[in-house]
């Protein structure tokens, strides 16, 4: 088992990073890469999947992109623990879109990932669960 060193933090911080970016920009490639091989996705009301297969499902289908922009987003990690090759981390993950009328819509989740070291040292992850989003306001 290895402890938790700076450049794990820093690895896991990169992550977030390339996960924002990816998310904002609409790049399912990017947020695939993000997935370690065995990911399992748990969302809301639905049965578990594997990660990307998820995104295949619910992402962003050139359709999707029209209806909805992402303007704002924000990881709020609260809480992060690292044993061995894993990684437990959770927090809020608070956003806001441009429906297709105009409508801009800030909405939050929490949100808790376990994530896997990899043999080149980067994070991945590896498990994720949230909730169903709560609106924030409609504007």
């Amino acid at each position: 088992m290895q402890d938790t060193t700076q450049r794990d933090l820093d690895a896991i911080e990169e992550l977030h990073r390339r996960d924002v970016a990816a998310t904002k920009s609409g790049d399912i490639d990017g947020l695939k890469s993000l997935m370690d091989p065995d990911c399992m996705l748990f969302p809301p009301g639905g049965d578990a999947t594997i990660g990307q297969q998820y995104l295949d499902q619910v992402g962003l289908s050139p359709d999707a992109e029209l209806q909805t922009e992402i303007i704002e987003l924000e990881q709020d990690w609260q809480e992060l623990d690292v044993v061995g090759d894993l990684a437990y981390e959770q927090g809020v993950v608070r956003y806001a879109v441009r429906a297709g009328d105009g409508k801009i819509v800030r909405e939050s989740q929490r949100l808790v990932r376990i994530l896997r070291r990899q043999d080149d040292g980067a994070w991945r992850v590896y498990r994720a669960i949230w909730h169903e989003p709560v609106t924030i306001s409609v504007a």
